[in-house]
Order: structure tokens, then sequence, then C-alpha cells
């Protein structure tokens, strides 16, 4: 005779006849166990639409490895060529070593941020903020100059749009990645080690040798971790960018923009150049400044269609909202 049995299961629980809730971002995507992101690490924070983190994870190292190796040329590379005198030991030795050095022989590696639309790529052996600023200024140069794009629907009924190019020119097609935020260091979320780890992001930008006064703003970001004060973060951080220095915030036309993001016990730091011109670093607005710019006609305005004002909008709607401040 058969009851109201209910299989039990990882996220089955008995709770009043209510399933419980299971975050699939808290028990990793990425990689096995709870939350991956440790500090001292660096990379990239990677925005896109909900649902589609693993795919922005995928293509941001896809996109992120072709950059590193134009900017960094042979010595980045994923897989060191082999000694023609190493023995098969030594060879294997080294792989094993270098798999345990980046969790997978791998220069990125994407990793789950437990929050909606936001993803870590920990990277190794680079700038974040140096390649960051060198993918986007490329693509803003080859998507404005040397390529028109133009949205195509795949096939009725999907929502998917693909950029490609009039010219039948190969084109890299991205998809699901907005915007890439670099992070030069991460710490602990508490205000004694955000401020150790600031004083090392900080030093190539504010505090070098020969050191010339110069503009920043700061943004902060907080989200799931109320031990962390915006004003306090704030406070703290410009204190510290212009302390010994005649630095001085601007609102208007910063030299240099401070991210700083914090995202339940991890606090993510990077400092920026050209933010507002490379869009907020937001790739999919890159792309469409580009295409609007190449559909500008002569002696008129441009006429969006139904289709672009759609994209338009649901990119808009999955980009998380950006808080500006600066310190007074």
């Amino acid at each position: 005779m058969g009851g109201n049995k209910r299989k039990g299961g990882a996220g089955a629980q008995d709770n009043g006849g209510k399933k419980a809730k299971v975050d699939v971002h808290k028990i990793g995507k990425y990689l096995p166990g709870g939350f991956p992101i440790d500090p001292k690490m660096k990379g990239v924070m990677v925005t896109c639409a909900r649902g589609r983190e693993t795919q922005a994870g995928k293509e941001a190292c896809d996109l992120l490895s072709e950059y590193a190796q134009k900017l960094y040329g042979d010595k980045f590379n994923d897989e060191p060529e082999q000694d023609e005198d190493e023995s098969i030991e030594d060879a294997i030795a080294r792989e094993v070593a270098q798999a345990k050095k980046t969790k997978g022989g791998k220069k990125f590696l994407p990793l789950s941020t437990g929050t909606d639309c936001v993803i870590f790529i920990r990277a190794m052996d680079i700038e974040p903020s140096k390649l960051c600023h060198y993918v986007l200024s490329d693509l803003q140069k080859s998507g404005s100059k040397r390529t028109r794009y133009k949205k195509e629907m795949m096939s009725p009924g999907d929502d998917s749009v693909h950029w490609r190019s009039l010219a039948n020119m190969p084109i890299r097609l991205n998809k699901y990645c907005m915007r890439f935020i670099p992070v030069d260091e991460t710490s602990y979320a508490n205000m004694e080690d955000i401020e150790t780890m600031s004083e090392r992001v900080f030093k190539p930008y504010f505090q070098a040798e020969d050191q010339n006064p110069t503009t920043f703003k700061i943004i902060p970001k907080i989200r799931h971790n109320d031990k962390v004060e915006r004003d306090t973060l704030l406070k703290k951080l410009a204190g510290m960018a212009g302390q010994g220095q005649n630095h001085t915030v601007s609102m208007d036309d910063p030299e240099y923009i401070i991210l700083a993001e914090v995202i339940k016990s991890i606090c993510f730091m990077g400092v920026v150049r050209d933010y507002e011109k490379l869009k907020k670093y937001n790739i999919q607005s890159i792309f469409e400044a580009a295409q609007k710019s190449e559909e500008v006609p002569k002696g008129g305005d441009v006429k969006k269609d139904d289709d672009e004002k759609k994209e338009e909008t649901t990119t808009s709607e999955a980009a998380p909202e950006e808080e500006t401040a600066s310190a007074t």
C-alpha cells in the first residue's frame, strides 16, 4: 500500500512538507567543497546573466588565455615545454608539481562566489589590471574600427544573440560575459585584513617612488555580508590611498578607480584605469557602442529595432547595479 513517502537526499528534508532550498553556489559548482576562494588570490571577477555562470566561466578563461598569450608571449604557457634531456620520471614529477601549484595545471580557473551573476576567475602569473585593460582596449579598438557586427537570431524562438561579421571575417563570440573586474588581491572581509591587503595593492599606484600627485575614486560594493560597513570601508580606503601624498578624490575624471567588492567572507580589490572610457569594463557595452557607431547613417540618427531594444533591457536587468561613492 503506497504512502506519502519522500525520497531522502541532498536538499530533501521534511520541513513541514516543504523541500528545503539548496544553494548550488554554496556547495561549489567548479570545485568540490565549500567556498573555494581564499585570501591572497588574484584574478578577474566576471559578471553575467543569471544561470549562465558556467558558460561565462569557460568563455572568460578562453578569452583571458588568448590575450595573456599575446601580452606575455611564450613565457605564459599552461603546458611548459619539456626538456629534451629530461627523463620520464622528472617529467612526471614536474607535471605533478605544476598541477598541485595551480590546482589542475591551469593558469585560469573559474570559481563560484556563491552569488548569482558573479564568478571569479583565479589567475596565475599575470597582472589582472594590466591584462583586463589590454583585453578591453583591444576589443574596443577592433569592434569600432576593424569589424562591423550584426545581431542575428540563430533559430525561431531562440533568444540567444550572436555577433557576426558582415564581411565574413573570423570573430570571437562573447555571448555570456558582461563585466571584467580585475582583482589584484583578495583578503578576508574584516577591516584589519583589508587594510593589510590594501597596503600591498595601493603601493604601485599611490605609494611608488617618485610618486606624482594623482586623482582617484572608490567604488565599494558589499553582498551577503553584514560585518563590513560601507562607509567605514570607504573612509579607510580613501585615507590609505592618499596617505602621505597629495592625491585627491575626483568624482568626474579620476585617473584611477579603486574597486572594492565584498562577497560573503572575502574582499576582492583592484585598481583600474580608463574606467569610463572602457564602459566600466563592460564587454557587452563596448560591443553595443561599436555597433551603434557602425550603424549610424549619414545625416541621420540610429533607429533601434525591437531586438536591439530587447537585448539592452535584458543586459541592464541582468548586470548587478553598481554603487559609486567618494570619500570626504
